[in-house]
């Protein structure tokens, strides 16, 4: 989350808000990575950001749950992953 929030320095977080988001972030990460999802790689750079930037939109929507912005972003996991396996079945 982090590395997101640097890389978009026209996000603008108080200290706590940033601990949220990061919070939300590892929550997520950990649901995903429990789950042994081989579709994604949890640790690539890209797949973090995509991730990171759910949790984001989430927050500006206006979400201050950490656990609900955590849910949102396995949710989008989720979908990201489904559409992948889709999109995977359908190219054999």
């Amino acid at each position: 989350m982090l590395n997101y929030l640097l890389a978009h320095p026209e996000l603008t977080f108080s200290p706590p808000e940033t601990a949220d988001l990061c919070e939300a972030f590892d929550m997520a990460v950990a649901v995903l990575q429990e789950r042994d999802n081989t579709s994604a790689n949890w640790a690539a750079d890209d797949v973090r950001a995509t991730l990171a930037a759910e949790i984001v939109r989430a927050w500006l929507r206006g979400e201050r749950d950490i656990r609900r912005l955590s849910d949102q972003g396995v949710r989008m996991a989720d979908t990201m992953c489904a559409g992948r396996a889709r999109a995977s079945a359908t190219s054999r």
